[in-house]
């Protein structure tokens, strides 16, 4: 069964672009195992079909063919200019629902993968589209690391199930100001940035 894929923790702040690359799907049991890497174990990244019929991740494939000149699965032989983008697993993963990787610090977007990445550009709490006293106010937030549960492969009962996606956290007061300040954003931002270290 699929897991909510994340990314590496560790004591320093995850970039913004690491959290991009986070894929959280609303309901992992109903992704179809069909759509999984057999070299990753994971939910297809960019799939590319050999010519004997396996898909595999691009990130996957390419450094497997650099060793081994084989399709992984039934071991014929494979050359990486016979690879070919697989749209139709590509379009059949991005059909899939996900949450965005910023709903630990309060988004509440939930949408099919392939709207994701236009989603993540204007997001208001993606790190990267943010002033410096909001990305340092998040980031050491109490909820930082999230209240997101790591999921396991295990089937979860229907109670479980409806737990596992929590609410997100209810945003900070200057996170909501910022939000609201549609055309004040400048000044929110020269005011909280006097109190930031770095300006004097």
């Amino acid at each position: 069964m699929p897991k909510r894929q994340k990314t590496k923790e560790n004591d320093q702040p995850a970039s913004s672009e690491a959290e991009c690359d986070e894929r959280y799907f609303l309901n992992p049991e109903s992704v179809s195992q069909h759509l999984f890497c057999s070299i990753c174990q994971e939910v297809y990244v960019n799939p590319y079909r050999a010519p004997c019929g396996h898909s595999f991740c691009k990130r996957c494939i390419l450094p497997w063919l650099n060793q081994s000149k084989t399709c992984p699965e039934d071991r014929k032989p494979v050359h990486p200019k016979d690879l070919h983008h697989d749209f139709i697993l590509e379009n059949i993963i991005g059909d899939q629902m996900v949450t965005c990787p910023f709903r630990k610090h309060g988004c509440d977007f939930i949408g099919q993968l392939a709207m994701l990445s236009s989603h993540l550009k204007n997001c208001d709490f993606n790190l990267s589209n943010l002033p410096e006293f909001l990305k340092t106010h998040l980031v050491h937030s109490p909820f930082a690391k999230g209240p997101l549960k790591e999921k396991t492969n295990t089937p979860l009962s229907e109670d479980e199930e409806a737990d596992d996606l929590p609410t997100p956290v209810k945003p900070s007061l200057k996170m909501r100001l910022f939000r609201a300040g549609g055309g004040s954003r400048q000044l929110l931002c020269s005011m909280f940035d006097k109190d930031s270290p770095g300006s004097s």
